[in-house]
C-alpha cells in the first residue's frame, strides 16, 4: 500500500511539473493528463512495475519537451492534408513566418522525375497564403500520387511552368505532403 501511495505521489509531482512548466492552455493541460492517464490503466503492484511505468512516463516527457523546444515551422502547408485525395486544381494553403517572402509551390508527379513550378503566390500580412495549383491535367494523373512542397526565397530564380529535376534549394522549405489525384 505504501508503495502505491509513493508511486502516485511521484506520478502526481511529474504531472504537475509537466503541466506547470510546459503547457500554455487548458487544452494542453487536458491533453497531457489524458495521455499520462492512458499510460496508467492500472496501478502497478510491484516496485519493478512502478519503475517501468515511471521510465515510460519519463521517456514520453522527454519527447514532449523536445517537441516544445523545436523551432516552429517557418513555412508550412496546412491544406490539403497529407494523403488527401485532390481534384485537378486543388487549393493549397499554408503559412510563412515572413509575409514578404517569395513563396512558390512545387508539384512532383511521383511517376516521373519532373518537379513542376506553380505560380508565385503572395502571402497576406499575417503570413497565411493560398494558391490553386495543377495536379495533372485533364485525365492525365487521375489516380496517381503527387508530392507537394512550398519553398520560400529560392536560391535560383523560379518561373511558373519551370520543370526542375528536383526540389529547389531555398531559404525555407515546407514539409512534403503526398496526395492522390481524384
Amino acid at each position: 500500500m505504501l508503495r502505491k501511495i509513493a508511486f502516485l505521489l511521484v506520478l502526481f509531482m511529474g504531472i504537475v511539473r509537466v503541466v506547470n512548466g510546459q503547457t500554455s492552455t487548458k487544452t494542453d493541460t487536458r491533453a497531457v493528463l489524458i495521455e499520462l492517464g492512458s499510460m496508467l490503466k492500472e496501478i502497478p503492484e510491484s516496485t519493478a512495475q512502478c519503475q517501468a511505468v515511471l521510465k515510460q512516463i519519463k521517456a514520453w516527457q522527454e519527447k514532449k519537451l523536445k517537441e516544445l523546444e523545436a523551432p516552429k515551422a517557418t513555412l508550412r502547408i496546412t491544406a490539403p492534408s497529407d494523403e488527401a485525395q485532390v481534384p485537378e486544381r486543388p487549393l493549397v494553403e499554408g503559412t510563412v513566418a515572413d509575409p514578404k517572402a517569395e513563396v512558390w509551390v512545387i508539384v512532383h508527379p511521383m511517376a516521373v522525375s519532373d518537379y513542376w513550378v506553380q505560380q508565385r503566390l503572395t502571402p497576406k500580412a499575417d503570413g497565411t497564403w493560398k494558391v490553386k495549383i495543377y495536379v495533372g491535367k485533364g485525365p492525365i494523373g487521375v489516380g496517381e500520387q503527387f508530392e507537394i512542397m512550398a519553398v520560400a526565397n529560392p536560391k535560383v530564380q523560379l518561373n511558373e511552368g519551370d520543370v526542375l529535376s528536383g526540389w529547389p534549394e531555398a531559404q525555407w522549405e515546407s514539409q512534403v505532403i503526398e496526395v492522390t489525384r481524384k
